[in-house]
């Protein structure tokens, strides 16, 4: 462990007061806009890889990165924001399946439908609802979540069109693009399918907090990235509902990784169910998805405990990202930390920098005395 914390010393002597936010918003937000650019400005390209170039598009992704364009188009003023997002919604509409599902990974790789991919395509389309979308977006987003719903058994587990063929937990971020899109649609059959696939997504939980049956692949570990998803599913899920149970599940973990940060002073990217480090680097994305969640926990239950290990993650990122220069990772998130490490390595994935961004926005409300989530941060994210 001695050399792997002297590898992280630029993470572990990040610090908030000297972090320059706004600075590293608009980098990410640069970048993002780039990564559109690169796909014909119609989708965002998966990432950049390091020496090779930039990715083809990645529909899950561009899916839930139209959140995070509208809402910087908001915080900037600047239109081309939105322009783009809804581009990338009428593109998600041209590559989905007769069936209503999306196929898995990037554009050509995969002709399967994924439910993990369709469900973040959904949350995007719920956003342009949200805002008016037309009737191709309102038809795209009802085929959707009915594939989603046809990929639920009886237990409410996504047991079909999965990736691998396994149950994953963190499937549980596509119930809440269902259950929003139950609210925004009046369609009550598409929420209870959400809440089905909520409440088994709880009974995955062991007593010390850990979700079970969340691992990538086969025989893998537990992600930062992957336990993040199914902490912001419920949460939102509970947001929503307001059902206490939900959040109740959502706090027993956070307060275990809570405690774990607090210790360690840096998250591993992969986890065994005690809580305990099973890797050498860092999943950056994962850090910058459990620093929105523990902001927002705070904001939901009045503990601050959790707000300076946000702005600390959030710290430790930014010390990754690169403000300066042409470079086309320029204002990029990498995948691990190093950048060699096992998650997406020598990549800049696009997920990587949206939820860095969101991370900066959720930062940016809190110190702005913001405690209720924005309307359309209810149904998309």
């Amino acid at each position: 462990m001695t050399d792997t914390v002297s590898g992280l010393a630029p993470i572990l002597s990040a610090r908030p007061e000297r972090t320059a936010h706004p600075a590293h918003l608009a980098a990410a937000a640069g970048w993002l806009m780039r990564s559109v650019d690169a796909c014909g400005g119609e989708a965002s390209s998966k990432g950049y890889r390091f020496l090779k170039g930039w990715m083809p598009p990645y529909p899950e992704t561009t899916g839930y990165i139209i959140p995070t364009l509208l809402t910087l188009g908001d915080r900037f003023g600047d239109a081309r924001y939105a322009d783009a997002a809804v581009r990338m919604g009428q593109w998600l509409t041209g590559v989905q399946r007769p069936d209503g599902g999306f196929a898995g990974y990037e554009l050509g790789l995969q002709d399967d439908p994924d439910v993990f991919d369709t469900g973040m395509i959904l949350l995007g389309f719920n956003s342009l609802l949200r805002r008016g979308g037309d009737d191709r977006i309102a038809a795209a987003a009802r085929k959707a979540s009915d594939f989603l719903r046809g990929a639920l058994d009886d237990d409410g587990a996504f047991a079909r069109h999965v990736s691998h063929g396994m149950l994953h937990t963190y499937n549980v971020r596509s119930a809440w693009a269902l259950v929003a899109y139950g609210r925004i649609a009046g369609d009550a059959g598409a929420e209870a399918a959400g809440l089905a696939n909520a409440d088994w997504a709880i009974a995955q939980q062991q007593a010390n907090g850990f979700f079970t049956q969340n691992a990538f692949k086969p025989g893998g570990n537990a992600n930062t990235h992957g336990t993040a998803y199914v902490l912001r599913g419920l949460f939102q899920i509970h947001q929503l509902t307001g059902r206490h149970d939900i959040l109740r599940a959502v706090t027993t973990a956070a307060d275990q990784i809570a405690s774990v940060y607090e210790r360690e002073g840096w998250l591993a990217a992969e986890l065994g169910p005690e809580w305990d480090f099973r890797s050498r680097h860092i999943c950056l994305t994962g850090c910058a998805q459990i620093a929105i969640i523990f902001l927002r926990l705070a904001a939901a239950t009045g503990n601050e405990r959790y707000v300076p290990l946000a702005e600390r993650l959030i710290a430790q990122v930014a010390a990754t990202q690169t403000l300066r220069g042409t470079r086309r990772h320029s204002g990029a998130i990498a995948g691990s930390y190093p950048i060699q490490g096992a998650y997406a390595p020598l990549q800049y994935p696009n997920w990587a920098t949206k939820f860095f961004a969101d991370a900066l926005l959720e930062r940016e409300r809190w110190h702005m005395g913001q405690r209720s989530l924005p309307e359309d941060e209810l149904f998309a994210g």
